[in-house]
C-alpha cells in the first residue's frame, strides 16, 4: 500500500499548486491528499489511518483560520510521531517556528512563496528519511521476532538437555566449555558453582577423577577436531563411564563437539535390583516361583550328572487365613516375614527356601544322602515355629504341614516332585496338621 503525503492550507490555490508540483515529482509512489484547514486534517489523517495507509510526509501552511499551523503539527506529532512535518511560513515568525521545534514536531521549514527546486529537494530529502527509518523499524521488528525465536529455540534446546538421561557436555572447536547439564554435573560430582563458572576447572574435576591412562586419552580426544568415538573411561574409584564423542558441525563446518556420557555402574545398580525384584516375593524377599524353577532346573541336571538324591519339600502355615481374618493382614505379613527367619534358621547354606504364594513354600535339599537328613530337617521346621509369635500385641500360635518327594524315587522331573510333595502336603493335612509326610502313591505313611 503506497504513503500518503497530507498538504494542508486555507487558499485553495496554493493547495492546488502545491498538489500539482507535488503530484508531478512524488505522484508515482505517494498518494497526495488535501486538507483545507487544521480541523480536516485531523479528520482526514484520521481516515488515512483507519485505511491502513502510512502518513509519511505532513506540509502545512503556518497562517491558517482558525488552528495554526505550529498548533497543528505539535498536535498531529503527537498522533504520528512517525510522519514527517514541514512547515510553510510566509514571514519568518521565530516564535511560531521555535514552539514546534521544540516540540520535536517539525521536520524543515519552507519561505513563502517557495522556490521549486528547494521545495521539491525538501520534500524529496524527507520522503526519503521517512523511507529509511521505515525500514529501520521493519529491520528492528524483524530482529526482535528473530531473536525471539532463537531464545525459544535455546530454552528448547536447554530444556531438551535437562529432559535428557545422559550426561551432556558441549565443547567449542577450542576445547571450550560452552554448555552442560544437570545430569552431567550429577555424573562427575560438580557441586561447586565456581567450578561450573569456570569451564577450565570444570575439565580438571574430570581429569582428577580418571585413571591416569585414561585421562591422557580425554585430553586427546578434547584437542582432537573432526573425530567420532565411542568408548568407556574408568574412574579411580573403580566407575565406569560411557560416552559418545561427536563433532558439531554449523553450515558443513566444524564448530565443535558434543559428549555424552552415562554412568554404566549407576545403570548396573539399576539393572541389578530390576532383575532382583523380577525373581523375589517382594514380602520375604525369598525367591519367587521363577527363581525357584532356574536354580530346581539346575540341582536336578547335578543330581543326574552325579547320582545325587534331592528332598523337594511344600510347607503349608495351617489355618493361616484365620489370622488374616481376625487380625487383619498387616499382622499376617508381618507373620510371614518372621515365620521365614525361623525357617530359614533351619536349613544349610545350599537350601532354596520360596514362597509358592500366600502361606505356601517350598523347599528343595540339595546333596541328601538318604531319605532321613530330610526327615531331620522337615521335624525341625515344624519345630521352630511352636514359640508363639507376638506381633504388634498380639500372641499368634502357628503350625505347619510339610509334604516331602524325594528325587528320583518319586519322580525325575521338576512338575512331578512338585506335583508328589503337594499330595504328601494334603497328606500331612489329613493326619491332623502340624506334622510332615513323605509321597505316598497309596496314600499312606512311609515315614
Amino acid at each position: 500500500m503506497r504513503s500518503v503525503i497530507v498538504c494542508v492550507d486555507d487558499e485553495p490555490d496554493i493547495l492546488r499548486s502545491l498538489s500539482d508540483r507535488l503530484k508531478r515529482h512524488f505522484g508515482r509512489d505517494y498518494d497526495i491528499e488535501l486538507a483545507s484547514d487544521g480541523e480536516d486534517a485531523i479528520s482526514l489523517c484520521a481516515e488515512l489511518t483507519a485505511e491502513g495507509k502510512d502518513i509519511a510526509l505532513i506540509i502545512s501552511d503556518r497562517k491558517m483560520q482558525g488552528m495554526g499551523g505550529d498548533t497543528l503539527l505539535i498536535r498531529l506529532h503527537a498522533l504520528y510521531p512517525k510522519a514527517l512535518k514541514i512547515m510553510l511560513t510566509g514571514q519568518a515568525d521565530v516564535t511560531s517556528v521555535g514552539n514546534v521545534v521544540n516540540a520535536g514536531a517539525l521536520y524543515r521549514y519552507i519561505a513563502k512563496p517557495w522556490d521549486e527546486t528547494d521545495l521539491i529537494l525538501t520534500v524529496a530529502e524527507a520522503v526519503r528519511r521517512f523511507n529509511q527509518e521505515q525500514q529501520l523499524a521493519e529491520q528492528n521488528e524483524l530482529l526482535k521476532k528473530t531473536n525471539a525465536k532463537l531464545n525459544s529455540s535455546l530454552s528448547l534446546l536447554l530444556a531438551t538437555l535437562e529432559a535428557t538421561s545422559e550426561g551432556i557436555l558441549v565443547l567449542d572447536r577450542a576445547g571450550k566449555v560452552v554448555s552442560f547439564n544437570q545430569k552431567f554435573a550429577k555424573i562427575w560430582n560438580i557441586v561447586d558453582s565456581a567450578s561450573k563458572a569456570n569451564e577450565d576447572a570444570l575439565l580438571d574435576i574430570i581429569l582428577e577423577q580418571l585413571t591416569e591412562a585414561d585421562a591422557v586419552s580425554f585430553q586427546i580426544s578434547i584437542a582432537q577436531d573432526n573425530i567420532e568415538k565411542h568408548n568407556f573411561l574408568r574412574l579411580k574409584n573403580g566407575t565406569t563411564i560411557e560416552y559418545y564423542l561427536r563433532p558439531q558441525q554449523l553450515m558443513g563446518e566444524i564448530v565443535g563437539k558434543i559428549w555424552s556420557f552415562r554412568d554404566l555402574t549407576q545403570e548396573k545398580q539399576k539393572a541389578a535390583i530390576a532383575q532382583h525384584q523380577a525373581l523375589h516375593d517382594a514380602l520375604t524377599n525369598l525367591p519367587n516361583r521363577i527363581l525357584f524353577n532356574q536354580k530346581f532346573a539346575s540341582s536336578l541336571s547335578d543330581a543326574a550328572n552325579n547320582s545325587k538324591l534331592i528332598a523337594v519339600m511344600f510347607l503349608d502355615l495351617d489355618r493361616f487365613k484365620q489370622v488374616n481374618d481376625t487380625l487383619g493382614h498387616l499382622v499376617g505379613d508381618l507373620l510371614l516375614q518372621n515365620v521365614v527367619q525361623r525357617l530359614i534358621g533351619c536349613l544349610r547354606g545350599t537350601d532354596v527356601l520360596a514362597r509358592w504364594g500366600g502361606d505356601e513354600f517350598v523347599i528343595f535339599l540339595p546333596g541328601i544322602r538318604r531319605r532321613e537328613d530330610a526327615s531331620e530337617i522337615a521335624r525341625r521346621l515344624v519345630e521352630v515355629l511352636q514359640p508363639q509369635f507376638c506381633l504388634q500385641g498380639h500372641c499368634v500360635d502357628v503350625t505347619a504341614s510339610i509334604g516331602i518327594a524325594i528325587y528320583p524315587d518319586d519322580g525325575t522331573d521338576s512338575n512331578t516332585l512338585l506335583h508328589n510333595a503337594d499330595v504328601a502336603l494334603y497328606q500331612a493335612k489329613r493326619f491332623g496338621r502340624n506334622n510332615y509326610q513323605y509321597y505316598s502313591a497309596k496314600e499312606r505313611v512311609l515315614d
